[in-house]
């Protein structure tokens, strides 16, 4: 059996579950292993690993792939919030746990940093994107108002007015003119503040696999982008990654790097591609058959 750990409003998990019973494949989608009425042991043994998953009142059954697009998630009705968080906890570890240790294909396999904090801000990514050789907007963190406003000074200068300033815990984002600079001393005086160069207009990538499916056909500056963005999806140990480039001052740039990428990002038109592609990963070595055709509003 396949299994999908995901919600039915997620097109992501119904577009792939579509396709896995069109090929004849048991597929259930769930939000989690661990809720009842389903049965689940995981045994670790001197003699290795076994896991027991029973998604019902029937028997237990093997699983032969996984997409994973829900860490679980423990309903909280009649629990007292510290005991729901709690629990909450409890079913986010084991999942984590378990999902580490199957044999079958799993995507996506998240580490414990992006498995409890998948939201986290482009500086985060930094340090793995220039890695994997991709230009991002050039950026300072600093609580020193001479070291912001000469960082302003020096994009002025290259003809782009204002910076970017984004909190470092946040995703609220707000341009700096020239005229903001001295407010943006005074919460200096408080705070260090994150300033990035503007970026143009941005366009979606998915790198599903080794694929990189982008919304519409990509500018050949985007394409080169492409070796670098296979390296990053290995490097984060991700095989579904969605992240967007734009214009930065000398090319392309990444400004957005989403591990759990949303189909609403994307035109319909790309939308068979990219679930095509999914299910190529979990049924690797299974007879490719024409795409299902989505039902859009």
């Amino acid at each position: 059996m396949h299994l999908i750990l995901g919600h039915c409003d997620d097109t992501c998990c119904t577009g792939v579950k579509a396709r896995l019973e069109a090929r004849g494949l048991p597929t259930r989608l769930m939000a989690t292993p661990f809720e009842p009425p389903s049965r689940w042991a995981w045994r670790l043994g001197a003699d290795g690993v076994s896991t027991r998953l029973a998604p019902d009142d029937g028997p237990s059954v093997d699983i032969d792939g996984v997409l994973v697009r829900s860490n679980g998630w423990v309903d909280p009705a009649g629990w007292e919030p510290a005991d729901h968080a709690y629990m909450q906890s409890e079913v986010h570890a084991a999942l984590l746990a378990w999902l580490a240790g199957l044999p079958c294909p799993v995507v996506n396999r998240a580490s414990a940093a992006l498995w409890y904090r998948h939201r986290n801000p482009l500086l985060i990514w930094l340090p793995l994107l220039r890695r994997c050789g991709l230009p991002t907007p050039e950026t300072v963190v600093t609580d020193d108002p001479v070291a912001a406003s000469d960082f302003g000074d020096r994009l002025q200068a290259a003809g782009v007015p204002g910076a970017v300033c984004t909190w470092l815990t946040r995703e609220d984002a707000w341009l700096i003119a020239p005229a903001d600079w001295p407010a943006l001393a005074a919460l200096q005086a408080h705070t260090p503040v994150c300033l990035a160069e503007p970026h143009g207009r941005p366009r979606v990538a998915c790198i599903v696999g080794r694929k990189v499916i982008w919304n519409g056909s990509p500018t050949r500056a985007e394409a080169a982008l492409e070796p670098g963005l296979r390296r990053l999806a290995v490097e984060a140990g991700l095989d579904f990654l969605e992240v967007a480039a734009a214009p930065l001052r000398r090319g392309p740039g990444v400004v957005l790097v989403e591990p759990l990428p949303r189909l609403e990002h994307f035109d319909p038109s790309t939308h068979a591609e990219i679930l095509d592609a999914l299910t190529g990963l979990l049924v690797p070595d299974h007879a490719f058959t024409p795409a299902v055709q989505e039902a859009h509003p």
